[in-house]
């Protein structure tokens, strides 16, 4: 079976067995048999992108598609490394005075050759170190604008970001890998 949607927001337009039109998820007949007999409505449907997978897969748009067995995942704070293959690296980039949210080269390679375009906002919120609970700052960042552009750059707006006052940054875990380069003037 054939799942039809929008390009930019994963609303299912139809489903067929036939490979006909753009922006189509080949799915099994078992993942769509409940709409097609009427037993859900396909508006609590869509195609969503699955970071962890890195494909674009049919989600129930009621349940919730976080993995809730780990709190982990919700409230995961961001390793400060050097890991240059990562899915997705923040840069405090103090001579520069600003912000850059880069999509690792594998993860972005993958969502291009796919033609993922669907709008997700990622939410990053800076704290104080290691306790999510100390909020300096939060951060968006919307997921086509890191796919179409070499990094997303955030300008400094705030004292703390231009020295070397320690902080966290805790975000939902959507990808496998992450990282934290802090860049200063030395």
């Amino acid at each position: 079976m054939y799942v039809s949607f929008e390009e930019y927001t994963g609303k299912i337009l139809g489903i067929s067995p036939k490979q006909q039109g753009n922006n189509l998820l080949p799915v099994s007949l078992s993942e769509v048999i409940e709409i097609l007999e009427g037993k859900q409505p396909k508006r609590n449907y869509r195609v969503g992108f699955n970071a962890k997978k890195k494909q674009l897969e049919l989600i129930h748009q009621i349940v919730n598609p976080l993995d809730a067995a780990d709190v982990n995942n919700f409230i995961y704070e961001i390793p400060e490394n050097n890991n240059i293959e990562s899915d997705l690296t923040i840069t405090q980039d103090v001579q520069e005075n600003c912000w850059k949210i880069q999509l690792g080269n594998e993860l972005k390679h993958n969502l291009e050759n796919k033609k993922i375009k669907l709008n997700q906002i990622f939410f990053f919120s800076i704290t104080k170190k290691h306790d999510p609970n100390i909020l300096y700052k939060s951060i968006t960042v919307d997921f086509s604008q890191a796919i179409e552009d070499d990094s997303v750059i955030i300008p400094f707006t705030m004292e703390f970001e231009k020295n070397d006052t320690p902080f966290s940054i805790f975000t939902a875990k959507i990808f496998d890998t992450y990282s934290l380069q802090r860049c200063t003037n030395e």
